[in-house]
């Protein structure tokens, strides 16, 4: 069985019943690679691809959105984005990090967080409850120099519900 939607085309398999769809999508200057996946065809509805849909149309807002998220948490007792900031600061060579900061406020916090890249969306439309993992999206600093990526979390009404350092 296959899903047919106006955004993705024609998604389904005919073995596993997985979905899978990617391509590459412009932020800025930037290519992002968005991708939608899910292991069961059946648990992805149609309301659920018209709102990934909608949110890839509109990466410039859930990149926003997901970076305020991240200014956020730097007000928090154990934040996690301190701490992805921190790593960094610590084990990067000063020369790329420096390279990587595009940003020059005199806030060194916040022109990390303005530098770091968006390199994937990853949409999960099987998760389209409101406390589901409905969207992952990626950061680096420099895709080139760390492994080290911080994820922002959304659900499906593109509000923040988890942060993670992933390496």
């Amino acid at each position: 069985m296959t899903i047919e939607h106006d955004f993705f085309g024609i998604l389904g398999s005919d073995d596993e019943g997985e979905v899978y769809w990617s391509e590459s999508a412009e932020l800025g200057d930037q290519a992002v690679e968005v991708d939608l996946s899910s292991p069961d065809e059946d648990s992805v509805s149609v309301e659920a691809l018209d709102i990934a849909a909608a949110m890839i149309n509109s990466l410039e807002e859930l990149d926003a959105a997901a970076r305020e998220s991240l200014v956020a948490d730097l007000s928090s007792e154990k934040s996690l984005t301190a701490h992805y900031i921190e790593q960094h600061f610590e084990e990067m060579d000063a020369e790329a990090l420096d390279d990587a900061i595009i940003w020059d406020s005199g806030d060194k916090q916040i022109d990390f967080l303005r530098s770091l890249r968006l390199q994937r969306v990853g949409f999960h439309p099987h998760h389209s409850a409101s406390e589901g993992h409905f969207a992952l999206l990626d950061y680096s600093i420099s895709p080139d120099d760390t492994d080290s990526l911080i994820v922002v979390t959304i659900d499906v009404h593109g509000d923040t519900v988890a942060l993670a350092i992933e390496s």
